[in-house]
């Protein structure tokens, strides 16, 4: 969440006022007592506390009257991933709440919660609460803390040693909404809510049930389900393990993945719309994807020399390196191999040998632009192989690029690297309108083969293309050894049928409000539709690195078992 700030004002909760609060003495909770507030660093000048935070503890307060009795701390803003406000701190003496793990954070404007994280008193002594009494504990707080508590239901309860959490997610006409507007009350055995958190926010939210489309013309569950089974939600996918050295015979994987993933948008890619039964459009931009015949040439990619090394840049590239400086190293990998590096090119004085890999293009002042080139050259030291080869000039394109160009570029290249005979190839751009980025992988009795989890700008065979004039720039290959993986038959394998079937039996499709875009704005356009139950059943975060292959939740194409990877 990020690091409190131990910087602002003391004071006893029991004590708040509706106005901003200053460091200067307040009343105590006890009308007998001492004032008790004072700045966190002795005599230093008063620093105001917003008036929201203020009345945010105060309600906070009313909410957990524990909380009445102890110093609190106004800590200052924090920032972090979902949850950035106004933070502080509570203790039972004054140097106890400045380094208090005790803390809530609430909204700088409206004083709302956004989290709070307290530690028992002291060890339950009493009967330990059943679910369904911690479900209850966790909605009258819930319910209390805003009105929009009341359009929460409970849809879990897990548990962490002797806390218990409760998620609650956000109805509207009793459709749960398909996004981050979960909410998180958790509570200890004795019934004491200790933890609450909301992301951006969102408990607070203002939706108008107006703006939600009826459920009257939807259609039926079981027509839905018999839509889904026809809308072939799954892809065959042969999957290698990672990290791959190119060198052990592997076994690969057959599973049935979901089309298009599950976590990546507001909705799985196998949605369907409730009411005309088709599948929702994707709710991001497709990277151009093309099946490929492609008869390779069975060239030669290796270099194990710094003449060899010359010749294979100048065949993938067409660079002549021979009148820049060059570096040699090689470095060893946990794997074991062992990496080969050449690096030709003038850099600034002072980078070492082994940091000219990360200032690619990046040139001493005042060289002459004929000698503003960089190019490295990483092969396996053993062999020899093409691993990966650089080129940077420090120049790169700002206009929307030529794709057929480049496509007919990367190809030709493609046809050079591969083995001799015909391959199938899924090959996609990733690049966007301003560069082309092609990543091929095999297709193997017509099952495209990914690594797990590898990503979108990965592939078997990697090709960047310039821009400005269609020349190579960079080349990788992670598959140099086609011969060194099996592949299990399909006719071996459950059928696509029976897979979409165990995965309906695991996670039913469940109707839900889902929507085509990410922020948390307003006037937003809401629809309905049936979506897998993965998605409500679980607290999750729908971020992280994209891969080409969602591995979330799949179907093992070999026992029919549905996996879900936490």
């Amino acid at each position: 969440m990020g690091a409190f700030r131990k910087s602002a004002a003391v004071f006893w909760t029991g004590a708040l006022t509706a106005a901003s609060l200053l460091v200067s003495p307040v009343a105590a909770a006890n009308p007998g007592s001492q004032p008790h507030a004072e700045s966190a660093q002795g005599q230093k000048a008063p620093v105001p506390v917003p008036a929201p935070v203020s009345k945010g503890v105060q309600h906070l307060v009313r909410l957990v009257p524990e909380l009445a009795s102890r110093f609190v701390v106004y800590s200052g803003p924090v920032d972090g991933p979902g949850i950035s406000g106004e933070a502080v701190t509570f203790g039972f003496t004054r140097a106890g709440a400045e380094e208090s793990r005790d803390k809530a954070v609430f909204d700088p404007q409206t004083g709302d919660l956004l989290s709070m994280e307290i530690t028992p008193e002291q060890p339950n002594t009493g009967p330990v609460l059943g679910d369904q009494q911690v479900i209850a504990k966790a909605s009258a707080f819930l319910f209390r803390l805003h009105p929009h508590g009341l359009s929460y239901h409970p849809r879990a309860v897990t548990r962490q040693g002797e806390l218990r959490t409760v998620r609650f997610v956000r109805t509207i006409r009793n459709i749960p909404l398909d996004d981050g507007y979960d909410c998180f009350v958790t509570v200890d055995q004795s019934g004491r809510i200790v933890g609450f958190r909301t992301f951006d926010g969102a408990l607070y939210q203002k939706w108008s049930p107006a703006s939600f489309p009826s459920a009257q013309r939807i259609m039926s569950p079981a027509t839905a389900k018999q839509r889904y089974v026809q809308s072939h939600p799954l892809e065959p996918v042969y999957l290698l393990p990672s990290p791959y050295d190119g060198r052990t015979p592997v076994e690969a994987r057959l599973v049935y993945a979901i089309r298009d993933g599950v976590v990546r948008g507001p909705h799985s890619g196998s949605a369907l719309d409730a009411v005309k039964g088709s599948r929702l459009a994707a709710s991001r931009q497709q990277a151009e994807v093309r099946t490929l015949t492609v008869t390779g040439t069975g060239e030669a990619w290796t270099a194990r020399t710094e003449a060899e090394a010359q010749e294979l840049v100048r065949r993938a590239l067409g660079a002549d390196v021979q009148k820049l400086p060059v570096t040699v190293y090689t470095d060893a990998r946990d794997s074991g191999e062992q990496h080969r590096f050449f690096i030709w090119g003038f850099f600034d004085e002072g980078v070492g040998d082994r940091d000219k890999a990360y200032a690619l293009g990046q040139f001493p002042r005042g060289l002459s632009p004929a000698l503003r080139t960089h190019v490295l050259l990483e092969t396996d030291a053993a062999s020899g192989r093409l691993i990966r080869v650089v080129l940077d000039d420090g120049l790169h394109g700002g206009r929307p690029t030529d794709k057929k160009r480049d496509w007919a570029a990367a190809t030709a290249l493609l046809e050079r690297l591969l083995p001799a005979g015909t391959h199938k190839l899924r090959v996609q751009d990733t690049g966007g309108e301003n560069r082309t980025w092609i990543t091929a992988d095999p297709v193997v009795n017509g099952i495209p083969v990914f690594w797990e989890d590898e990503r979108e700008e990965e592939g078997a065979y990697t090709i960047s293309v310039n821009p400005l004039d269609g020349s190579i720039k960079e080349v990788s290959l992670a598959l140099p050894d086609w011969a060194a993986i099996r592949y299990p038959s399909p006719a071996a394998a459950v059928s696509e049928q029976q897979a979409v079937q165990a995965l309906l039996a695991a996670y039913p499709l469940e109707l839900v409000y889902v929507r085509g875009d990410r922020p948390h704005t307003d006037g937003q356009t809401w629809q309905l539709a049936y979506d897998l139950s993965f998605r409500q059943s679980r607290s999750h975060c729908f971020c992280g690195v994209e891969t080409k292959v969602d591995l979330t939740v799949y179907v093992d194409g070999h026992t029919g078992t549905v996996v879900v990877r936490e």
